[in-house]
C-alpha cells in the first residue's frame, strides 16, 4: 500500500522541471506590414517625349492654320492646347485652354491633331497631362485688324450676355473667353473660344453660335479683333 500512496503523491504534485531547462526555438517570427499599392489619378509624363509629341504634330497644326487664314486672311494670334493622356498614351480628351486666333474651325483642326497622336505613358497615376503653346503669324503684307474694346460692340452684344453665360453654366464649365472679328459692317467673320477646363469644349458650339448671330456696331474702317469673357 506504500508504494501505491508514493505513486499517487507524484501524479497530484508539481512535475520536476526537464533536466536541461526550458527548449529555446529561436527568435519570435517577425510580423509583416504589408503597405497598400496607391496610385494616383494624375501621373508624370517624360517632358522630353511630350515635346517631341509636339513637335511632330506641328507641321499638321501649320496646316489647320494656313486652311484658316483662306477664309480670315489676317487671323493671328496665340494658343494653347491642353492634352489629358490615357494610361495607355492615348489621347483621353483635349481642349483649348487659352486662344486669342479667333476662329473655331482652326481651333478644332488642332484638337483633331492633337486627338490621334500617341503620347508617353504616365508614370505614378492612371492619366497625365500635357499641353504646349503656338503662336502664328500671317506675314506683313496682311494688315492687322484694328484691337477692339467689349464696350464699342453694341447693344446687341450687351443683350446676349446673359445667353452666353447659359452657354457655360449649361455644362458646368469655368472660366471661358471668346475672340472674334468683326467685319466693317458691323457682321462677324469668325469666333474662336477657349476655357480653364474640358467642359468648355461642350459649351464652345453655343458660344460661336450666338456670337456669330449678332450684328455688331461698325467698327470703322477696318476690321476689329476683340476678346471677351465669358462670366
Amino acid at each position: 500500500m506504500a508504494g501505491l500512496a508514493i505513486a499517487i503523491a507524484a501524479c497530484s504534485g508539481t512535475p520536476p522541471p526537464p533536466p536541461d531547462g526550458p527548449k529555446d526555438d529561436g527568435p519570435a517570427p517577425t510580423r509583416q506590414h504589408v503597405m497598400p499599392s496607391v496610385e494616383s489619378e494624375v501621373g508624370a509624363l517624360d517632358a522630353s517625349k511630350v515635346a517631341s509629341v509636339f513637335k511632330t504634330a506641328s507641321g499638321s497644326l501649320q496646316e489647320c492654320y494656313a486652311k484658316g487664314v483662306q477664309r480670315v486672311a489676317f487671323m493671328s494670334g496665340d494658343i494653347k492646347l491642353a492634352v489629358r493622356v490615357a494610361w495607355d498614351g492615348s489621347t483621353k480628351y483635349a481642349f483649348v485652354k487659352e486662344s486669342n486666333l479667333g476662329d473655331r474651325a482652326t481651333e478644332e483642326c488642332m484638337l483633331a491633331v492633337l486627338r490621334k497622336q500617341s503620347w508617353p505613358k504616365p508614370v505614378g497615376g492612371k492619366e497625365g497631362n500635357a499641353d504646349s503653346s503656338f503662336g502664328f503669324d500671317p506675314g506683313e503684307e496682311e494688315r492687322p485688324p484694328v484691337e477692339w474694346t467689349e464696350a464699342r460692340m453694341g447693344d446687341a452684344y450687351r443683350k446676349a450676355k446673359p445667353v452666353l453665360a447659359q452657354c457655360k453654366t449649361n455644362v458646368g464649365a469655368g472660366p471661358m473667353k471668346a475672340t472674334l472679328y468683326v467685319e466693317t459692317d458691323g457682321k462677324a467673320l469668325s469666333a474662336g473660344v477657349s476655357g480653364a477646363d474640358a467642359k468648355s469644349e461642350e459649351a464652345a458650339r453655343c458660344v460661336v453660335d450666338v456670337l456669330m448671330g449678332l450684328k455688331y456696331a461698325s467698327p470703322g474702317s477696318y476690321a476689329a479683333k476683340v476678346t471677351i469673357a465669358i462670366e
